[in-house]
């Protein structure tokens, strides 16, 4: 999980972003909604004060007047009590913050202002109301009130309601530009938010973008076929474009069709087999082994096949992904590394180690079939000194020549080993007898002590061999080599140019 999100963090930063953002933006709605009532109901607080301070007026004046005719309707007297005590609540709201009762009657919180110009214009209200409410108060709590009194209040009343009604015009219109010029910040910051939130998203889409086609490129350039096969319906979901350059068909010819089209008959049994083990367990039976591939021109294609599994893109099926890998060259060097590794470089003969593998593969079969086996040791008389008279060339000419003619002697069911310098085995399987030996032997010496004709030069050698049989003379091929080596010695000290059998 960690590695997912690593690989993904250029892509997966902006869109955390993005989802930050969309909280932030999701705040400042809501922050937004809040201040914009906050505001209306300011405002809406505001403009009722205008309509409180026009109303106390009326309702005194008409009081005043009533007043002379000594004829004071008390539901006037209650109703300018309330607009004083209203008029004069909210302007202390206004001022430190506290409660206010609405229109509907409902009491409010009214929050303190901040706003310097409308604490000038509600600080010049409150200093013209403060003595207009105390003649007020005194008004509406005596019982009988002088003419004089009553005129004086009137005529202040007079004096300040234009200015009064002006202070609140001016407090309503500061909240309005508050309101207006509070909404506009935040109205810029959500704008700046959804253009981040934009910005963010055309990031994490390029880098998407981008990163698609890197690894795109990357498919494209590679020598390897990557696949995606869908572990229940066995079809091909997913093919790189290197297919083409490898085998020949398109992406066209093996996307959603069943993946055996990949494989010749064995390989498309060990494929499906791969497939069924995972749709029963869940995991690979093995993560990696070699197939072979079917190309277009109908040739066979040998290639390491690296497996995992996965989920599909949809993240409900499993697939298994797999890397191709063509190593039909690797396979080439391998098998000549193998016959380099096995056969004599010069003569063109199986070398000592082919000799033991046959050998010991012979010796089963005599024992099982309860037959005979023998093993001709030959070591070459005479070789050296032509080797130090005409050089090493002649003497690896005389040395292929020698090969050709021991192979010539034996049967097709014979084997002859060059295991090193002028020394020679020959291994005879099936019908074995002391006399066809002895004469095959004679046959190889007589054919050896030709003479060899190489740039003009006569080349004259001889053969010593030395015989060994199973099970006469051992059930080991070791030791039917020692005996064999060791009968080949006797000849060398005993004039040469002979055959002998081990004792």
């Amino acid at each position: 999980m960690n590695q997912t999100l690593l690989k993904y963090k250029l892509v997966l930063l902006p869109l955390v972003l993005v989802m930050l953002l969309d909280f932030a933006l999701l705040a400042i709605n809501y922050y937004v909604t809040a201040q914009i009532e906050v505001s209306a109901k300011n405002i809406n607080i505001a403009g009722r004060q205008r309509m409180l301070s026009q109303k106390i007026i009326k309702l005194a004046s008409l009081i005043h007047n009533s007043s002379q005719h000594q004829t004071v309707p008390l539901g006037d007297m209650d109703k300018l009590a309330k607009a004083v005590a209203l008029f004069d609540e909210t302007l202390n709201a206004f001022s430190e913050g506290g409660t206010a009762t609405a229109a509907s009657g409902e009491v409010i919180f009214i929050d303190k202002l901040v706003d310097e110009d409308a604490r000038e214009r509600l600080f010049d209200a409150q200093y013209i109301w403060r003595p207009l409410h105390e003649e007020l108060s005194y008004f509406l709590s005596s019982q009988a009130v002088s003419a004089s009194f009553s005129h004086q209040m009137m005529k202040d009343l007079a004096k300040h309601d234009e200015e009064l009604l002006s202070l609140m015009n001016e407090l309503t219109i500061s909240l309005e530009e508050e309101a207006k010029a509070e909404t506009f910040f935040l109205r810029s910051i959500q704008t700046a938010t959804v253009l981040l939130i934009f910005v963010c998203f055309c990031i994490a889409t390029i880098r998407l973008i981008r990163r698609e086609d890197y690894y795109d490129n990357l498919m494209e350039k590679t020598t390897d076929i990557v696949i995606g096969v869908d572990v229940k319906t066995a079809l091909t979901t997913f093919v790189s474009g290197s297919v083409v350059e490898l085998l020949g068909f398109n992406q066209q010819h093996y996307l959603l069709k069943p993946a055996s089209l990949f494989f010749v008959k064995e390989s498309k049994a060990v494929f499906s087999e791969i497939l069924e083990a995972v749709d029963k367990t869940g995991r690979l039976p093995t993560s990696r082994c070699e197939v072979r591939l079917l190309k277009s021109d109908d040739s066979i294609l040998v290639a390491d096949i690296v497996m995992q599994t996965a989920l599909s893109e949809n993240g409900k099926n499993v697939e298994v992904t797999a890397a191709i890998r063509d190593i039909s060259e690797r396979k080439a060097a391998e098998a000549i590394l193998i016959e380099q590794a096995h056969k004599d470089e010069l003569t063109g003969l199986p070398n000592r180690i082919v000799f033991y593998e046959l050998a010991e593969h012979a010796l089963s079969i005599a024992q099982r079939n309860k037959t005979r086996l023998a093993i001709l040791y030959i070591d070459l008389d005479q070789f050296k000194p032509i080797n130090d008279t005409y050089g090493h060339g002649v003497g690896d000419t005389v040395l292929q020549t020698t090969a050709n003619r021991i192979a010539a002697c034996i049967r097709k069911s014979d084997s002859v080993f060059r295991i090193g310098g002028d020394e020679f085995i020959v291994l005879l399987e099936g019908q074995v007898d002391d006399e066809g030996v002895r004469s095959l032997a004679e046959n190889i010496i007589q054919s050896v002590s030709n003479s060899i004709m190489v740039n003009g030069d006569s080349c004259q050698i001889g053969a010593s061999i030395g015989v060994a049989f199973y099970p006469d003379d051992g059930a080991d091929i070791d030791v039917l080599t020692q005996k064999a080596d060791k009968a080949m010695y006797t000849v060398k000290h005993s004039g040469r140019n002979n055959v002998a059998f081990a004792e």
